[in-house]
């Protein structure tokens, strides 16, 4: 009967250690698969932001256009025609997705958002009110200026993240 108990005894050490390695395998894959996930998680956060900041630079790109005509405008004359109210409209729409993704852009670019956001409202009243066409062709020229600064900001920031 002794060795009875002695074998059931070491066959029951034999099935804890068993037992032990199977539940240090289990812990093992449950945190890798953990971290496998959370990987996952960041990279869609990453592709997010990502997309948010290329929706910001397309409106960029197509205020940039719109205010080109006033960087390359010799004479007054070349201004005839311009909907300046139309254009203000579209920096009003450009503030306002680069007002809705400040956040991602100060934590992804060099930009100073709050600066920017506030430059950016006083160069639109400013180009709104102006009366003289002198006027407004110097401030749409400020405008194009700074939106060029926003788009080689953005386009930096960008490219670096998509060679990650």
């Amino acid at each position: 009967m002794e060795i009875m108990e002695i074998i059931i005894g070491v066959l029951g050490s034999i099935a804890s250690i068993f037992g032990a390695i199977l539940a240090i395998k289990a812990k093992n894959e449950a945190v890798s698969s953990a971290e496998l996930a959370e990987s996952a998680k960041n990279e869609v956060l990453k592709k997010q932001k990502t997309t948010s900041l290329a929706g910001v630079m397309f409106e960029a790109k197509k205020t940039q256009q719109i205010f080109g005509k006033y960087s390359i405008s010799q004479l007054n004359k070349s201004l005839a025609g311009v909907q300046f109210g139309k254009d203000s409209e579209n920096l009003q729409n450009f503030i306002f997705n680069f007002n809705e993704n400040r956040e991602i852009i100060e934590q992804t670019t060099e930009l100073e958002t709050e600066a920017t956001y506030k430059s950016l409202n006083q160069l639109l009243s400013d180009f709104s009110e102006a009366k003289a066409m002198n006027d407004k062709k110097g401030f749409g020229k400020q405008i194009r200026f700074m939106i060029d600064d926003i788009i080689f900001k953005m386009k930096k920031s960008i490219d670096n993240r998509n060679e990650k």
